[in-house]
């Protein structure tokens, strides 16, 4: 069997949960991550991997988005991240055949995003962020006041991961009807990748390495649309296509039709397995994987599928990846 690399899955400890709130957090942020079996300690890493063995994943990457320290204080903000940090990398020490993780920042604080890099990086072997696609209601992450966290990330080739914040991409015509994690956190992904393309942040910085969730939201569906704007109306710096082509998506969306779209706009080099544990687990869990398998009934071949199964993971996130 493929050996899988689960690239979309988080650990959401009840500790780290009671820290958000502690600081500021709104509960109605934290509860969607509560309840589900998703903690640090070896009861929940047990349950956990035996879903990862059943469904052939070797390895999981996790983050903590969109549970992150978005606070207004500069020091509790800095103080949750270095907390929340330290207990990614010893959840991965314990278990570093099965487990890589990425590092979460205390944005929108410069200074100290600049700081905690440096620290998880340097000092615990981090090689990668994983970032909200919206810092706070309706903050972008294609601020020019963000550039410095970009410049570093691109000085140290790091992985860049956006994930949805929940926050209904600003828009009370999706919060105010229940459409938060159903429509809107699809369109963020897409929003905020639009932004940094339009800002031409992945050009400017190009040794940073994207990785973004849910196969992009519509960005499969939207290619031509988005081509056809920068063609006649020059409304990126650059194309749109060609910028997407050079990014890597998870394919946490689960409908193989939308997954074979996504393989024809980003190239099969660029789609890589994600499951979005722990919201999806048991026989679900196992669908993240079977679903690609199902690409074969769309007339897909067997190297491709094998690429967006492991291999694609593998180029992304080799160095990380235990041998």
């Amino acid at each position: 069997m493929t050996a899988v690399i689960d690239t979309h899955a988080h650990v959401y400890p009840d500790h780290w949960l009671d820290l958000l709130e502690e600081l500021g957090t709104d509960p109605a942020t934290t509860r969607i991550a509560r309840g589900l079996h998703a903690g640090d300690d070896e009861a929940d890493i047990s349950r956990r991997l035996a879903m990862m063995d059943a469904a052939g994943v070797r390895v999981q990457v996790l983050s903590a988005t969109p549970q992150v320290p978005v606070l207004d204080n500069a020091d509790d903000a800095s103080s949750a991240a270095r907390y929340i940090n330290d207990a990614y990398a010893a959840l991965v020490a314990r278990h570093p055949d099965r487990f890589i993780a990425h590092a979460t920042l205390p944005l929108p604080h410069v200074a100290g995003s600049l700081d905690e890099i440096a620290r998880a990086f340097d000092e615990l072997g981090f090689r990668s962020v994983a970032l909200n696609t919206f810092v706070g209601a309706d903050g972008s992450l294609a601020d020019p006041a963000l550039e410095p966290i970009f410049a570093e990330l691109d000085r140290r080739r790091a992985i860049v991961y956006l994930h949805p914040a929940g926050l209904a991409a600003g828009a009370a015509s999706i919060a105010d009807h229940g459409l938060i994690w159903v429509n809107g956190a699809p369109m963020e992904d897409a929003i905020a990748t639009l932004q940094l393309l339009k800002a031409d942040v992945p050009d400017r910085h190009s040794h940073i390495r994207f990785h973004i969730a849910h196969l992009g939201g519509d960005l499969p569906f939207l290619a031509q649309r988005l081509e056809d704007n920068y063609d006649d109306w020059g409304s990126f710096a650059r194309s749109p296509r060609e910028s997407l082509r050079r990014m890597w998506f998870d394919a946490a969306n689960f409908f193989t039709p939308s997954l074979r779209l996504a393989l024809e706009v980003y190239g099969d080099g660029h789609v890589m397995m994600g499951s979005d544990f722990p919201y999806f687990q048991d026989a679900k869990y196992t669908r993240a994987v079977t679903y690609i398998n199902d690409l074969a009934d769309l007339s897909v071949g067997a190297e491709v599928i094998d690429n967006v199964l492991r291999r694609n993971a593998e180029q992304l996130y080799g160095e990380l990846l235990p041998r």
